[in-house]
């Protein structure tokens, strides 16, 4: 069965018994982009009662992390995680803030809501295929620098950034399918020494 992703960020806020839920979903690469994300989150929404999340990553779904941040055991990140779960997501985070407006919902409650706020969050958001990618950096003269980019985006890549100093730092990522045709591309520039480029992890 094939594996989603989020094409970008997005979110989703329901009242639940004077309880605001809101639900941010973010497209992520790794654990450690995730956990950067949480932790400007949790200072973004300091005043929250709770910043639950939970997120998966790799392409067998083979990095699955959660926390209750809070709520009772069980009741808050594993619900996000599972919701996640049975709809096929990967390279995703999602992370639940609670504004407590003074009603306890009790643990069925409080599983269904965490639960249903990001099912809820899923319908509505971009979904994509997510598909196996390279990651890259590309070192690239002046001269060819554009070019690079754009033969990135005919792979079907992104540019996720490029920084301009004595040459211009690109990093990007395309399919993992393009891999090949793409090094040929970027082998034969290098041999000219108008490039160099690295993967990475």
């Amino acid at each position: 069965m094939p594996l989603f992703t989020i094409s970008s960020p997005s979110q989703f806020r329901q009242k639940i018994q004077r309880s605001e839920f809101i639900c941010f979903l973010f497209p992520i690469s790794d654990a450690e982009q995730a956990r950067e994300i949480i932790s400007a989150h949790n200072r973004e929404y300091a005043n929250a009662t709770h910043n639950c999340y939970a997120y998966i990553c790799g392409f067998a779904q083979e990095t699955q992390y959660y926390s209750d941040a809070g709520e009772p055991h069980g009741t808050a990140g594993k619900p996000i995680l599972n919701s996640l779960l049975r709809a096929g997501m990967t390279n995703c985070l999602a992370i639940v803030t609670r504004y407590f407006g003074g009603i306890k919902l009790g643990v069925k409650g409080l599983i269904d809501a965490y639960g249903g706020t990001v099912e809820e969050a899923l319908s509505l958001a971009a979904r994509v295929e997510a598909v196996p990618q390279v990651s890259l950096e590309i070192k690239a003269d002046y001269a060819i620098a554009e070019i690079v980019g754009a033969r990135v985006k005919d792979a079907g890549g992104i540019v996720h950034s490029s920084e301009w100093a004595d040459r211009v730092t690109i990093r990007c990522s395309l399919p993992l399918s393009e891999w090949e045709r793409f090094r040929e591309l970027l082998d034969g520039w290098r041999l000219q020494s108008r490039l160099d480029y690295r993967i990475e992890e």
